[in-house]
């Protein structure tokens, strides 16, 4: 019966630290792909340039990149928008000068195929819209994760890791409450140590969404600790907690 016991409370810790780490790797994977985008173009001051970028793409998958132009003076511009989009072949640049209304607002796209990974997995696109009188320079930036899952796309891969993460994460936490059930103090230390670690790992990958990409990381790192702190009191020498 111990023996039993023994694996079943394996079992639900492995379920539960893959869910986990489904959902570090996944947010780890978005943040490093904007960091590689904030230094692989070129460099400037100028910031405020949102585009519209997928998260993620499977490697055969084509999508496009979108920014709004926006004319903030009470004169006609001629802004120069300048684009840097990674590719296999070397970094590709793209130019083209805007004629602007007043106050004019425009829509602009790039497209982007599988010729433009590089990196092993990741899709690099910096915009700058240069100067134009007392129209402000701006840049924009982001990086795209590409994930290859069950020939997937890359919003599909994205939703079921997602999902999967949480599933795994409630299924091993509840059978090992079951197994341990009734709770002594340390098992409800562990239990709360490891909710709190959930609880990150989750607000992580949230963040992704608004693309928060600084809190990301924040979050990421703070999981990492917990898991390593929770490794040592709860693993390596759980008769600490006991004393």
């Amino acid at each position: 019966m111990k023996l039993r016991s023994f694996l079943q409370s394996l079992f639900a810790v492995l379920l539960f630290l893959v869910g986990v780490l489904l959902q570090l790797s996944l947010s780890g994977g978005m943040v490093w792909a904007e960091v590689e985008a904030s230094i692989y173009g070129t460099q400037m001051t100028g910031e405020g340039l949102k585009l519209s970028c997928p998260f993620m793409l499977a490697p055969s998958e084509s999508s496009r990149v979108t920014a709004a132009i926006k004319n903030s003076l009470d004169e006609p511009v001629l802004p120069t928008i300048t684009t840097e989009i990674s590719n296999v072949g070397g970094r590709q640049s793209l130019s083209q000068t805007l004629s602007l209304a007043p106050h004019e607002i425009r829509i602009i796209q790039w497209s982007l195929n599988p010729s433009d990974v590089i990196f092993g997995g990741l899709i690099l696109v910096n915009v700058v819209q240069g100067r134009y009188g007392d129209l402000d320079p701006q840049h924009g930036f982001c990086g795209i994760l590409i994930f290859n899952l069950f020939n997937l796309t890359g919003l599909e891969s994205f939703v079921l890791i997602f999902i999967s993460g949480i599933v795994l994460i409630s299924i091993g936490g509840t059978l090992w409450r079951r197994i341990h059930e009734p709770l002594d103090d340390s098992a409800e230390q562990t239990l709360q140590a490891c909710g709190g670690l959930a609880g990150v790992t989750t607000l992580a990958l949230l963040t992704t969404l608004p693309r928060w990409w600084g809190l990301t990381l924040f979050l990421d790192a703070f999981a990492l600790i917990m898991l390593s702190v929770i490794f040592t009191d709860f693993v390596l020498f759980p008769q600490h907690n006991r004393n």
